[in-house]
């Protein structure tokens, strides 16, 4: 038969000890929480705390902030003048006004243009811009194709020990023709060749 220790006045302990035993649900847990913080001394700061805070803390006062000037767009500053807004309000009003005579000025334009052959380059444009986007399309997996395989190369080691040993070589080549190029350039040099 286990010895029984006797009960302890410490919250804290009689949870633990009520947990090892098993005896411990919800509700008994909540109580001895409860009256765990409640058996707490009150902290309170020592007076004078917040101010020996603030004055180890103290930084430099701020200056007064300027209020910076908001740039504007130049188009919410053109908006702003009386005759840009008379003019964008003439361009609508005038297009709303072709609107009314458009139609007939088509028809009567019907012996040289008619609607049909608007529509017509209008169906012709539209075939040909998915024609040349189809191209590009087709070009560009083709270079996407080219670029993953060159970048899968590329990352091994014996194929950036080529490419750094074909670098140095060019460059040793290009100083070697430079110097060349530009050893013995007199016109006795010229004359004599002749």
């Amino acid at each position: 038969m286990a010895m029984r220790r006797p009960e302890s006045t410490d919250p804290v302990t009689r949870w633990l000890d009520a947990e090892r035993d098993g005896r411990v649900d919800d509700a008994m847990a909540e109580a001895v929480l409860l009256e765990l913080f409640e058996s707490l001394p009150p902290l309170a700061p020592s007076a004078g705390f917040a101010d020996r805070v603030l004055q180890r803390i103290a930084l430099p006062p701020s200056p007064i902030p300027v209020p910076v000037p908001v740039q504007q767009s130049p188009l919410a500053s053109l908006f702003r003048l009386r005759w840009f807004r008379l003019a964008v309000a003439s361009c609508l009003l005038a297009t709303g006004i072709s609107l009314l005579w458009l139609p007939q000025t088509l028809a009567a334009l019907a012996g040289i243009v008619t609607v049909g052959d608007m529509v017509q380059l209008g169906v012709a444009s539209m075939v040909d811009l998915g024609r040349w986007l189809g191209v590009v399309v087709r070009v560009g997996e083709w270079f996407l194709t080219v670029g993953r395989a060159l970048a899968v190369s590329m990352a091994s080691p014996a194929v950036i020990e080529i490419t750094v040993g074909c670098l140095a070589i060019s460059g040793l080549s290009f100083v070697v023709l430079r110097d060349l190029m530009t050893r013995d350039r007199s016109w006795s040099y010229v004359d004599s060749i002749r």
